[in-house]
């Protein structure tokens, strides 16, 4: 049963992940942005409103591997019986 609630919420924080990374390369023009650890999306549920397990935050940056493209970090974060994270790294071409 424990492997189940961990294989959930693994899916769902995968998908809270996937949603905000189509979301931010869907932007015309991507600013650089640092919302990790700090800010971002807190304490969201499967379908990211409020009063859930999950946290989300995201970093869009500068990549070294060329002057126009964007490395686009989303991480999830939960507990269930212990901290759990999720990363999904993505490179965009912005001009």
């Amino acid at each position: 049963i424990r492997g189940n609630l961990t294989n959930d919420n693994t899916t769902v924080a995968v998908n809270l992940a996937q949603d905000k990374m189509e979301q931010l390369k869907a932007q015309k023009k991507l600013a650089n942005d640092d919302r990790c650890p700090g800010s971002g999306d807190r304490a969201i549920t499967a379908t990211g409103t409020p009063n859930g397990i999950f946290d989300r935050c995201w970093r869009i940056l500068d990549s070294p591997l060329g002057p126009h493209l964007k490395q686009i970090d989303v991480t999830v974060s939960w507990r269930d019986r212990e901290d759990r994270t999720i990363v999904l790294s993505s490179l965009v071409y912005s001009e």
